[in-house]
């Protein structure tokens, strides 16, 4: 009878939905992902809408998806179609981590330009002093600043940290009053070479395990990331102003 009891219970609880499958073992499945690479390491694990697949996030910033049993795995996007068109579920956890490590970067370790008045929204840009699409965004950072816009800049030297781009952005950030280093840098000035504890190459290597590839990246306050250069009016359109 007990047994029984058992069943029907089973049964009920399939047909209502409620059956859910055992948590994985991230100790076990992280050991089987060192199968590929001993240097792997699971920062988090979450259930996705599919049944028994589960979205893992590296401690290098990487996003895969893996079967409860550690038998498959997927690399790639995950979409959902729906009535309102293609949802990119993956380009969505990318953004909730993008904008949450990005606002822990406290304020002086950045180039700050304030909005003027009542500040409506603030993005960051990563930024390298050598790309002409940086200039040119960087001429209008003004009228974002007269919109209610604050602009703040990270560094992203692209050739990497042996580069002379990397050198200028070290020199921004060293410099005493960091906004007019910026704005003589971007007009073609050559800065007095510098040297200090500076974020240059943290911010270089968080920017690549975000998947920045090109400057300017614009980073929208929800995390969304803009890659390329956008007029400033079609950038406050973007964000509603």
């Amino acid at each position: 009878m007990r047994s029984f009891s058992r069943l029907l219970m089973a049964l009920l609880l399939g047909w209502t939905g409620l059956v859910q499958a055992a948590e994985p073992d991230q100790q076990a499945l992280q050991e089987q992902l060192q199968k590929i690479d001993s240097r792997i390491a699971i920062e988090s694990l979450k259930a996705t809408p599919l049944d028994n697949i589960y979205e893992v996030q590296l401690s290098s910033g990487d996003l895969l998806y893996i079967s409860a049993d550690g038998q498959y795995l997927l690399a790639g996007s995950l979409l959902r179609l729906g009535e309102q068109g293609v949802t990119d579920l993956t380009e969505q956890t990318r953004s909730q981590i993008r904008r949450q490590q990005l606002q822990d970067i406290p304020a002086e370790d950045q180039v700050v330009f304030a909005a003027e008045g009542d500040t409506q929204a603030v993005i960051q840009i990563f930024t390298d002093i050598t790309c002409p699409y940086c200039i040119r965004l960087h001429g209008e950072v003004p009228e974002l600043n007269a919109a209610g816009v604050e602009v703040r800049y990270l560094a992203f030297p692209r050739q990497g940290v042996d580069s002379e781009a990397y050198q200028k952005l070290v020199n921004v950030w060293c410099a005493d009053d960091r906004q007019k280093a910026m704005n003589r840098a971007k007009g073609g000035e050559d800065l007095t070479s510098a040297e200090c504890d500076n974020p240059v190459a943290e911010q270089f290597e968080m920017g690549r395990s975000q998947g920045v590839q090109g400057t300017p990246a614009i980073v929208l306050p929800d995390g969304k990331i803009i890659p390329g250069y956008v007029p400033a009016e079609r950038l406050l359109k973007q964000l509603g102003l």
